[in-house]
């Protein structure tokens, strides 16, 4: 007997019609029709579902139906398999993620120590002292000289990132009247290190940025500024 014969069976027995048959499993009046005329199958978790409601056992219910037989031994190899290689893939992207933490474990360590150690080392040898009430480093040179630097520490381990997020060194000086800041802010793409040249008002906020003439300009008129960017560099790179 067939399966579609079976399922017929199993539902006229209950004097059930396609579509109360159809509502115990979830599935339209016309699903079931086309089972019973055996267009297509139930899958095996709907089969399972029918042995289990009316208490008839999967052999019995696929006895000589040996297309549906063969169809369900396929679906089953297929789930196994499907099954073993999920958790193969599964545990291949644990274990490459646990070997990527570790390994971003030791670069990030690393890299935090080598740039923390230069840093208070640099910090050290260009004589800048910790000014507890601003919150940074300070090195004066005169009363309205002196250099300053943020107070660095390695970003944390789940910033992604191997750098300090505010890697500046700062020069303020009063020049023909005038407040001047230079800052050092890392290398441009040929590896160069950039600076800027603001000026500021009497209560030290921004006013403009230095254009590279009036730049030039200034060295002109003061060679001391010359002298500046060429210490302010050898700075930077000793601390970053």
């Amino acid at each position: 007997m067939s399966l579609g014969q079976t399922i017929s069976d199993i539902r006229k027995a209950k004097k059930m019609t396609q579509e109360e048959f159809a509502q115990i499993f979830h599935v339209t009046r016309q699903t079931v029709s086309n089972w019973e005329k055996e267009k297509n199958y139930p899958d095996l978790e709907t089969l399972i579902a029918m042995s289990d409601q009316f208490n008839i056992s999967l052999d019995v219910m696929l006895k000589e139906d040996k297309k549906m037989t063969k169809k369900l031994n396929m679906q089953i190899t297929f789930s196994k398999r499907f099954k073993k290689n999920t958790l193969l893939i599964l545990f291949c992207i644990m274990t490459i993620l646990i070997l990527s933490a570790i390994g971003w474990g030791i670069i990030w360590n690393n890299t935090k120590e080598s740039l923390e150690e230069k840093f208070e080392n640099g910090v050290e040898m260009n004589e800048f002292r910790f000014d507890k009430q601003l919150g940074h480093y300070k090195k004066v040179i005169d009363e309205d000289t002196y250099y300053t630097l943020p107070n660095q520490s390695m970003p944390g381990y789940f910033d992604f990132v191997l750098h300090f997020h505010n890697a500046v060194l700062d020069y303020y000086t009063e020049e023909n009247e005038e407040n001047i800041q230079i800052r050092w802010s890392g290398k441009n793409k040929d590896e160069e290190l950039e600076h800027t040249v603001f000026c500021l008002d009497k209560y030290g906020n921004y006013k403009y940025t230095l254009s590279e003439i009036q730049e030039k300009e200034l060295r002109e008129t003061n060679p001391n500024i010359s002298t500046v960017l060429k210490d302010g560099k050898k700075i930077y790179e000793s601390i970053y």
